[in-house]
């Protein structure tokens, strides 16, 4: 077996910068509190994103539901609320899994919030990502604008 490289005095180590799978972002008529929690109350998550929802709002918590494609397994990473969460998912490619992350981040804009939403890979994943997140951030909002129900 090849023994390891020693790096030479002055060599700089090789940074890979991370894929940007996808961005979304979108104006939300709804303070930053409300967004936060339609992201991270099980009840108001399963109203908009998916079915099956398990979340256990902190680091190292579940972040997980069932999609029409399949279950999202994620882990969350950071929880800062009401302005950002950020879980990993673990994407299967090629028999393998590949640990992405999702960040959620919330600016209020008076009594609206700017939700920003981006999906990077330590590689790339087929599949379009972006469709995917515009319509996860379209669900949001019409979610968080839909007229209260009686």
């Amino acid at each position: 077996m090849p023994e390891a490289e020693i790096p030479k005095k002055g060599d700089t180590p090789k940074i890979v910068a991370p894929t940007v799978l996808a961005n979304a972002k979108a104006t939300m008529n709804a303070i930053p509190a409300t967004v936060f929690a339609a992201l991270t109350e099980a009840d108001r998550l399963a109203a908009w994103w998916a079915q099956d929802v398990d979340i256990d709002p902190q680091v190292s918590g579940v972040y997980e539901g069932t999609l029409p494609v399949g279950r999202v397994e994620g882990t969350i990473t950071t929880i800062e609320g009401p302005r950002k969460l950020a879980f990993e998912w673990p994407i299967e490619v090629e028999g393998a899994s590949v640990v992405t992350s999702v960040v959620y981040e919330l600016s209020p804009k008076g009594p609206q919030t700017v939700v920003h939403i981006a999906h990077r890979s330590p590689k790339p994943v087929p599949g379009d990502w972006s469709e995917v997140w515009n319509r996860v951030i379209e669900s949001l909002k019409t979610y968080l604008e839909a007229p209260p129900t009686a």
